[in-house]
């Protein structure tokens, strides 16, 4: 049985992003369903996101699940935000999998490093920034975003990029500073089996900081990939990944068969 998959897209992308996994996926007879966050539209930059925030996210991404009437419980896969964001909705509807892809960090873990606060340099220095719509140039997301891919790809990828919210980034960055602490993720209560993926070479969610979430969840398995950067979604190791993860998955639904049948008789 071939469960659905929710694709979370991150910071700055939508959910054509996640084109190349989903072609992989589907291939394999997989269902990929991806969602937009609000305000994230290609070739509109909508000044709405500056007051979003992660609950705002959450919420919509929990309605869009709900509004799938799933006959099988879904498989979860997020990148960074989109990672995060994942591991806050497994919390919420129990998936069959949950599936991590260079994970931004939830509250209690210090995500914050030299590379990333480089990365946000220019979003952190401006007054306010936590309530307005912030995107790197193309400089700096050639650098810290998608560093690894060749740079011939670098200005398509740029054009697919919008404005994100500073306010979600606030969030998950500066957790410790959030009475709301929207960046909270129970993961006592995610149960399902996870694998999580970091990089070497990521300059926004460092693989040392990946090893920490990983250390969350007693169920997951971590692969890491030393020479790769933040952007895994669609670099030159994504159909390799992407056949280990539909791989992996493939022998969870397997397990599950076996597990259901060993219960009826």
């Amino acid at each position: 049985m071939n469960h659905p998959i929710v694709l979370i897209h991150g910071m700055w992308c939508t959910q054509h992003n996640f084109s190349r996994m989903a072609g992989l996926l589907g291939a394999r007879g997989y269902k990929c369903h991806m969602p937009s966050l609000p305000a994230h539209e290609v070739g509109r930059d909508d000044p709405a996101v500056g007051n979003l925030g992660l609950k705002d996210y959450l919420a919509y991404l929990e309605e869009y699940v709900h509004q799938q009437k799933f006959k099988a419980p879904p498989v979860l896969i997020g990148h960074s935000m989109g990672a995060l964001l994942a591991q806050q909705l497994a919390a919420r509807i129990k998936p069959f999998l949950l599936v991590l892809l260079t994970p931004v960090a939830p509250a209690g873990i210090n995500g914050i490093a030299l590379s990333n606060l480089v990365a946000f340099s220019r979003v952190l220095t401006r007054w306010g920034f936590w309530k307005k719509p912030h995107k790197p140039g193309p400089g700096r997301a050639a650098a810290s975003l998608y560093n690894g891919v060749p740079p011939e790809r670098h200005a398509e990828i740029y054009r697919s990029l919008v404005p994100e919210s500073g306010r979600a980034a606030f969030e998950s960055g500066f957790w410790f500073l959030d009475m709301a602490r929207a960046a909270r993720v129970d993961a006592a209560a995610i149960r399902c089996p996870v694998y999580i993926v970091s990089a070497g070479r990521d300059q926004l969610t460092p693989a040392d900081t990946v090893r920490k979430v990983a250390r969350l969840y007693p169920q997951s398995a971590l692969r890491h990939y030393p020479d790769r950067g933040h952007w895994v979604i669609d670099d030159e190791d994504t159909e390799p990944m992407t056949q280990d993860i539909a791989n992996w998955i493939q022998a969870q639904e397997q397990r599950a068969v076996r597990i259901a049948v060993m219960g009826r008789a």
